[in-house]
């Protein structure tokens, strides 16, 4: 019974392990590489759309590689389609979308 017990407590650790694997699958940072982005303008105006969303804990934009990088909340996610919605709708155009883990 006591070997039942440690092969128990040694599964439920396994499992839990298991499954904040996954969370680093979905949540996290998100790199866009986006094709127009040429003024601190554009930039802010990016940034302040992404700001509202409310998955959204924070949004740096490299203007001299044309990359926005995403960090989201805890807990959230975010769409590629709502991603590329938000990026062309301002006028820009979306080459890649990863996510890091």
């Amino acid at each position: 019974m006591k070997n039942f017990k440690y092969f128990l407590a040694a599964l439920l650790l396994c499992l839990s392990l298991n499954s904040n694997a996954d969370e680093k699958d979905i949540f996290g940072e998100i790199h866009v590489s986006v094709n127009g982005l040429v003024c601190d303008f554009c930039a802010q105006s990016i940034q302040k759309l992404f700001n509202k969303e409310e998955s959204v804990e924070a949004v740096d934009i490299n203007m001299d590689e044309g990359m926005i990088k995403i960090d989201l909340k805890d807990g959230y996610n975010m769409d590629d389609n709502l991603i590329t919605k938000l990026i062309t709708d301002s006028g820009y155009n979306v080459e890649r979308i990863y996510r890091v883990e």
